[in-house]
Order: structure tokens, then sequence, then C-alpha cells
């Protein structure tokens, strides 16, 4: 990017007319230093041209390149090939110059909500993090047919007509609803209206307006425990009472549940065909248990089918939705988790009663996923591409978890011990023998270039493990010896 030369002249002229007495170089030097500094002119922009700016300024063009080259020289600028200069990255955080709280400037006080969303942020497993390299909620990205999802694009650009440019509804396009709706009653058994799916950028999503649509702060939400972190930390920032039920063998338990359910109570999220972390599946006759419970205490059931489709072999063949004959029950799930993260596609199945309500919310908080990329997945589904990527990624990750599992045997036994799973699934949860904190252990891996998150955080109340789950089937074959002594280097540490 290349910095307009009227913005750089405005800056220099205020330079050039505070200091009149100034050496010209001087002041062109000083001017251009506070920009970058302050963060007017940003990093890894190009400067102007000496000659078009020292046109503008009334200035010699030697003027000009004495102040770049002194900024060249103190480490604000690089020269590039030809007469070119661009800003050099100093790392500046901007937001560090502005310390406005302590500035006595005065301001009202953040939303309840806010307070509630920014103490609850670090129970979330962070996303930024640079790497994959066993980054749990990361699928093998290297197995993603990219050449074919090239193709469904350039196709939609090639035939796209003008009017289809235009707004479209924060539900979703229909032609993907649809789409999904048939997905559902062929890979899950599903039967739904197409109506009731609305697009969403993931399940965090789905959540947060789930929870929005019918949690009131101080009613009582419930979930698994453990669970996803960011399952409890979205509705205790939605300022419910969350509460944590155990796990047993056959799904969460409902006397547990039963016992703590009191009129405020509204919701239960549950993950029944592989529940997260440990990958334990709810009964039929349990799911029939708590649908019965839900029916005689007035609850709402979230069913929160993660990775649909890398235990679609497995699971019982009957979703909590489908056994639903009350109307009772949201399912969701989402492509970030199977196809790419970078998707940001999900959907919900919402009860019928509750569509209008649902959509009047979707349409004051998003306007709708890129009807480009929705056009785009719908090709992918109807053409069986997401089928045949899926029954890979199912394969390979089983090759990938053997190996992975391989490696723990021979090289870490002694510090972690791989937990068994009712269900496969795309990441495994390992129990630190040795007494140390999983948080602890967690940073020690990032210093050494590996991601896994803690067990602990997953727990809603005090954790009863201390352990690391590990995204295995993220990292490539060829490349799982050299991460895996990364790994190795950061446990024994």
């Amino acid at each position: 990017m290349k910095i307009e030369l009227q913005k750089l002249e405005s800056i220099v002229l205020q330079q050039l007319q505070a200091s009149p007495l100034q050496p010209k170089y001087q002041a062109v030097y000083a001017a251009i230093k506070e920009g970058i500094v302050s963060q007017r002119l940003p990093d890894l922009c190009e400067l102007p041209a000496t000659r078009p700016l020292a046109e503008a300024l009334n200035l010699s063009r030697s003027t000009i390149i004495k102040a770049y080259e002194l900024l060249k020289l103190e480490g604000y600028i690089d020269a590039l090939e030809g007469s070119a200069y661009r800003i050099r990255s100093l790392g500046i955080d901007p937001l560090s110059q502005k310390d406005l709280k302590s500035s006595g400037y005065s301001y009202v006080s953040l939303s309840e909500s806010a307070t509630a969303f920014g103490s609850n942020a670090p129970k979330l497993n962070s996303i930024d993090n640079e790497g994959v390299a066993f980054r749990p909620g990361v699928p093998p990205l290297d197995l993603f047919p990219i050449e074919k999802w090239r193709k469904l694009q350039n196709e939609y650009w090639q035939f796209v007509r003008a009017s289809e440019l235009t707004y479209h509804s924060g539900a979703g396009t229909t032609a993907l609803r649809k789409t999904l709706a048939n997905y559902l009653k062929l890979r899950r058994g599903i039967q739904c209206d197409y109506r009731q799916v609305f697009v969403v950028g993931g399940s965090l999503q789905s959540l947060f307006l789930i929870g929005s649509l019918l949690a009131n702060p101080g009613d009582s939400v419930y979930v698994e425990d453990p669970t996803f972190p960011n399952v409890h930390s979205v509705f205790k920032g939605l300022r419910t009472q969350t509460k944590g039920i155990p796990i047993e063998s056959e799904g969460m338990d409902l006397h547990y549940l039963e016992a703590q359910l009191n009129p405020l109570s509204k919701l239960v999220h549950i993950t029944p065909s592989c529940h997260y972390p440990f990958g334990n599946q709810m009964s039929i006759n349990r799911k029939k248990e708590l649908l019965n419970l839900a029916d005689r205490q007035g609850l709402y059931l979230i069913e929160n089918d993660y990775e649909h489709e890398i235990n679609f072999p497995n699971h019982d063949g009957h979703p909590l939705f489908s056994l639903d004959k009350q109307d009772r029950s949201f399912y969701i799930s989402t492509f970030n988790r199977t196809m790419h993260p970078s998707i940001r596609v999900g959907f919900v199945v919402v009860p019928f009663h509750l569509i209008a309500a649902f959509e009047a919310l979707i349409m004051h908080s998003h306007r709708s996923i890129s009807p480009v990329l929705q056009t785009v997945l719908r090709g992918f589904i109807e053409k069986k591409f997401l089928h045949d990527h899926l029954n890979n990624v199912s394969k390979q990750a089983a090759v990938r978890h053997r190996m992975f599992i391989d490696r723990l045997q021979k090289y870490l036994s002694e510090y972690l011990e791989p937990l068994p799973s009712q269900t496969p699934s795309l990441h495994i949860v390992c129990k630190l023998k040795n007494g140390q904190s999983d948080t602890a252990v967690v940073q020690k891996l990032l210093e050494n270039e590996i991601i896994a998150h803690p067990l602990s955080k997953c727990y809603v109340h005090k954790p009863l493990e201390q352990g690391l789950i590990f995204g295995f089937s993220s990292v490539r074959p060829q490349y799982l010896d050299a991460h895996f002594a990364k790994l190795i280097k950061g446990i024994k540490s």
C-alpha cells in the first residue's frame, strides 16, 4: 500500500509551519518520524517518491532525500529497489499510546453484558496462535480439496447475474437451507423443514443466538461437566446461572440434573453423539429420559453435533432431535471443525414455533454469511464433494491417530496417559501422570511451537483431572516426527 502524496504533504507542512527556523530536512524528518511512531503512517506502507514530494512542498529534492536517509539510518524506513522507501514495522502497539482512562477524561461505564463477557474471555481457548501442530478443533487441512472448491467458486462468478449481488436473508440462502435439510435427512435421520435451518458463522454464534433468544440474566442453564470452555463461557457472558452436570457412562447424570432444576431453569446443552472431550455417547434410553424430563419441566435442549460426520458410522442413528416429538430441541453443527476453520459456516435447526423469533434476532445481529460462500458450499454438498472429503478425513484421521498413539507410548508414556474414547474424533485426551498443572504445561508447549488445550478449562466447577487435549489429525504424517520432537521437549522441560 502506498501513502497518498497529499496525506504526507499535510503532515510535513504542519511541522514546517510550526518550526519555521528549523532546518528544512530536519522538519521533514521529524514530521515523518512522528507520523510513523503515532501510526498515522502505518507499518509497511510505501512513502511517496522524493521528487513529487519535493515539488509538492516547494523544497529541493536533496532536502527530501536527506530526510529519508536520516529516517533510514535510524531504522524507521527501508530503501526498496529503485528510489522507493517503505516504512519498517516497529512493532508499536497503537493502543498503548492511548491510555485515555488515566488522562482524566470521563466515560460512562461498560454495560453489564460487556463486563460479563470480558470477565469470561480468559475461559476461551485462544484461536489466534500461529501454527496448527496438535491444535484441537483443526481437521487435516492438507486433505481439503482446494481445487474442487476453487472450480465451484470460479463457476459462480462466471454465471452469476448482477441481480444476485443484492442483500440476502440473514437466515441463509433458500437453496443452501434446502440442501442442508435434505443432507440432514439422509445423513442423520433428522426430519425438518428447510425454514427451520439457519446458516450461521459457527457453533459459538448458534449458542449466543439461542441464549439471547431464551435466557434472561439469572436464568439457569445446564451443561455437561466437562464440556467445551466456549460453551459455559458464552452462557456465563449472557449472565445466566451456568451449572455443570456430571457425565456417566450413558451420558449426562439426569438424577443430578433434576435435583438442580428450579423455576428459572431454561436450557440444557449436550453433546450426545460424542461427548466433549471424553467421547462418551449418550444411550438412546438416556436420550428418551432427558426428553421426558424436559417435557415435565418445560426445558429447551441444545444438541451440539460438533463432529457429525467424523463419528457418523458409529453413532446410534438416533439424534436427540429426531426423537423429540415436542419440538423443544435445537440441533447445531459446524463445518469449521470438519472442513477447515476459515470457512466460518455452521447451522442451527430451531423448533418450528421459534422460527419467527429466531429470524428477528438474526436480522438485528448480522445480515448473513456471504451468499457467494453459501452457493459454493451448496455445490460442494450437492456434487458429493463433502461426502467424499469427509470419508477421506475419517480414514486418514484413524491412521494419524494410530501414529500419534504409537509415539506417545514410545516416548512419553511416563508423562501422559491417553484416555480411551467410545467414538472416533479429531482430538485425543491425555491425563498428566506427574501431578503438573495442565495450564503450565500448555504454556511450555507454546514456547516450543506446540498447541494443546488444558483439560482443566473444560470443567465448569472444580477440575477433576489435569490433562491435555491434542488435535492429532492436524499434522501431516511426513511432519509428525519433527513436531513430536517439539512436543517431547515441551513436556520434559
